[in-house]
């Protein structure tokens, strides 16, 4: 099964079209769905999801959790070049369709200002 992710991202005035395909592993436990999967730096990552909420971990160092919540605002650490920073997702866009999940959101630094806004789809079969 392969996992097909594709990453609108508008920084600044900067917009980027990421599209990457992985092998991809499904599995079910409870209310959860999971896909799992190794990125091209060979790190795994973990896409667990129903529909209210996704949390995407990136087994890196250090490890990077993202949290999107239908509906609601959630907070992330991630590393940037400058360290790790604390960012507020604002999720404005969150759809579980078959298989396929599409994921609108902004980051913002803690002050509430926009740091980058993305248009996620990842579909899988």
């Amino acid at each position: 099964m392969k996992i097909r992710m594709r990453n609108t991202i508008q920084f600044d005035e900067q917009l980027e079209v990421i599209d990457q395909l992985y092998d991809v592993e499904l599995r079910e436990k409870g209310d959860f769905s999971y896909l799992l999967f190794y990125n091209e730096e060979k790190e795994k990552v973990v896409l667990k999801f129903n529909d209210t909420e996704l949390v995407m971990s990136r087994f890196s160092n250090p490890k990077t959790i993202m949290r999107f919540l239908k509906d609601s605002d959630s907070l992330a650490y991630i590393p940037t070049p400058m360290g790790m920073q604390e960012f507020i997702i604002q999720t404005n866009r969150y759809q579980v369709d078959g298989q396929k999940i599409y994921l609108d959101y902004q980051l913002q630094n803690q002050e509430g200002h926009p740091f980058a806004s993305y248009q996620l789809e990842i579909a899988w079969g």
